[in-house]
């Protein structure tokens, strides 16, 4: 512009001023009125050459300075900067003016934000920087010592200082809380959905419960010595052998989500706890005997101490440490099952469970009443056995419990022996006494079995299950027997009460409880079968069970039509191997 008004002053004298002016108006960068305009033209070479100058000082003084894009502070800055040079000069106001007005006009950003560039300059800086590793267990800030600067950023970057902006601990309790909310509440879904009847009673769900709180303390507590040595699998065991493998398996898993909790979800802790509950739960899926889950508890520790090796091998070259955390999960999983031992007892008793067990140690022939029945009923003793094996097989098929199937056939009959030669297994060859007595009186001594039996039962704290097939297995079923013989000898058969000749039952509530009522009809009708033969059998077999049905004696116990027809089946077979037909081996023949 300044170069503009020098040629116009060196052109034609003669030349207007408003047509110079116009000439330099051609300039649009510059905004100045006409007056400003005939200022500028009136000032000669030399002064214009100075002005000129000033404005470049002005401006180089400015530029030692970011000038930010959008930045109005750095902005401001720079006016006043040109104001300071101006006001230093010996000019006169307006000529000051029209210089800050065309200054302020060449004041332009000189510092410009590239993102892109800045990310890759970022990169290539982090790319550079050599990485500070925090191992597990290393120590950060010893206590009693002096905290650096670099010590307090590693404590915020790995989120051990609340700073005001990190989550509180009000928040982690609630957040564990509604983690605890959720793994109770799918837990206790699953079984009211697969095993409802366990959901409704209140008694095995505090027998879940008090398994589970029990092994999470115990978990807690050893944590302090080493993870490894939590008997999560004890709860497997338990939960097991008292419920159901099903129930357990799940529930164990869904408790390794609290145990993961607890070990700082350490991943080698968490395999071996899924491996511990997955064996444990199928392990002692038929156990028979306490020895069986000592056995169980050391295949486990097999198990587990080959994969802690293993998992150790992947994750660590400290052979020392490999080795003593092996160590610290054989201990911890025989201490399982050293617990499940102790513990399985004490959930029997408190919460009265029959397990397969106890069951199975009361089949033992050396308990009190199996001897005493052996002793002083020896063919009741026999009918047992013999309606046991019926039972047994036909629970296996119909998903019954085969196992107290048998044991309540063993004591079904056990008040015989208060009695035993006026039941007809007993008299071998032996004067009937019935034959001296009423049919009243016999009868009321036959159907008195069931009551003793049952104060028997108690006496000798037989379990309750046991103690329902016992009252139970002859439901309100006639003594056919006396009733009609009674009522054929009578002069006034009409005054003959049925009632009387019923056993006082209840009917079967169960379905191991109605087996043994169709396995005890049978074993003594087919008994009595002469020559037994294939078809007399099994018209025998049918008869009884069409009697039963008949009479409703099956309606309470979860027996479906087609069970039945499966334990019909089920008799024949195991009959049909008892009565096969045996040839007459030959003897020599002597020769005279």
């Amino acid at each position: 512009m300044f170069s503009k008004i020098t040629a116009e002053n060196a052109s034609n004298p003669s030349k207007e001023e408003t047509d110079k002016i116009a000439e330099i108006k051609q300039i649009e960068e510059f905004k100045l009125t006409d007056e400003e305009y005939k200022e500028l033209l009136s000032l000669n070479s030399v002064r214009l050459s100075e002005v000129q100058k000033l404005i470049i000082e002005s401006l180089e003084a400015v530029y030692k300075e970011n000038i930010g894009e959008n930045d109005y502070e750095s902005l401001q800055k720079a006016k006043n900067i040109v104001d300071t040079n101006l006001g230093k000069s010996n000019i006169d106001r307006t000529l000051e003016d029209i210089l800050r007005n065309i200054t302020y006009t060449e004041i332009k950003p000189n510092f410009f934000y590239d993102s892109e560039k800045t990310e890759e300059k970022i990169k290539e800086a982090q790319k550079n920087v050599q990485k500070e590793i925090i191992k597990k267990n290393q120590i950060i800030v010893k206590e009693g010592e002096p905290v650096t600067e670099r010590q307090l950023e590693v404590l915020k970057e790995l989120g051990l200082l609340n700073d005001g902006t990190t989550k509180s601990y009000l928040l982690s309790f609630i957040s564990l809380a509604i983690l605890v909310a959720l793994i109770l509440f799918i837990q206790y879904s699953y079984i009211a959905k697969e095993r409802a009847d366990i959901f409704k009673d209140t008694k095995m769900i505090i027998l879940i419960s008090s398994i589970n709180i029990i092994m999470l303390i115990i978990s807690m507590g050893v944590n302090i010595i080493s993870p490894y040595l939590m008997p999560l699998v004890c709860s497997a065991m338990l939960m097991t052998i008292l419920i159901d493998n099903k129930i357990s398996l799940v529930i164990n898993l869904l408790n390794i989500i609290f145990i993961s909790i607890i070990v700082g979800f350490n991943p080698s802790v968490i395999l071996i706890s899924i491996v511990s509950v997955v064996l444990g739960s199928s392990a002692l899926k038929k156990v028979q005997q306490r020895n069986d889950i000592i056995y169980s508890t050391l295949y486990i520790t097999v198990v587990s101490a080959i994969g802690t090796v293993t998992l150790g091998m992947i994750s660590s070259n400290n052979l020392k440490e490999i080795f003593i955390e092996t160590g610290y999960t054989a201990i911890g999983i025989l201490l399982s099952g050293i617990l499940a031992v102790g513990l399985l007892p004490f959930f029997e008793s408190i919460f009265d469970v029959v397990t397969n067990i106890k069951l199975l140690e009361l089949s033992n022939p050396n308990q009190p009443l199996m001897k005493k029945l052996l002793m002083e009923a020896p063919g009741t003793y026999h009918h047992s056995m013999m309606v046991a094996n019926l039972a047994e097989a036909a629970a296996e098929v119909v998903g019954g419990n085969p196992v107290i199937a048998r044991v309540g056939a063993y004591y079904h009959d056990i008040g015989k022996t208060k009695r035993p030669y006026f039941f007809g297994e007993n008299q071998m060859g032996k004067e009937n006494p019935h034959d001296k007595i009423t049919p009243n009186l016999s009868t009321l001594i036959i159907l008195s079995h069931t009551k003793d039996g049952l104060e028997m039962a108690r006496e000798h704290k037989i379990p309750k299950v046991i103690q329902d097939i016992i009252e139970q297995h002859h439901g309100t079923t006639l003594v056919k027997y006396f009733y009609y013989k009674l009522k054929n000898s009578s002069d006034r058969p009409e005054e003959i009460k049925e009632e009387d000749f019923r056993y006082p039952g209840p009917i079967p509530s169960s379905k191991e409880s109605g087996i043994l009522m169709l396995a005890d009809s049978v074993e003594a009708s087919v008994r009595s079968i002469g020559e037994p033969t294939k078809g007399k059998i099994e018209e025998m077999v049918n008869n009884i069970i069409n009697d039963k049905l008949n009479s409703r004696q099956l309606v309470n116990c979860d027996l479906t039509l087609k069970d039945i027809e499966i334990i019909r089946k089920s008799f024949l077979k195991t009959l049909d191997g008892i009565y096969h037909h045996r040839i007459e081996y030959p003897t020599e023949k002597k020769v005279k």
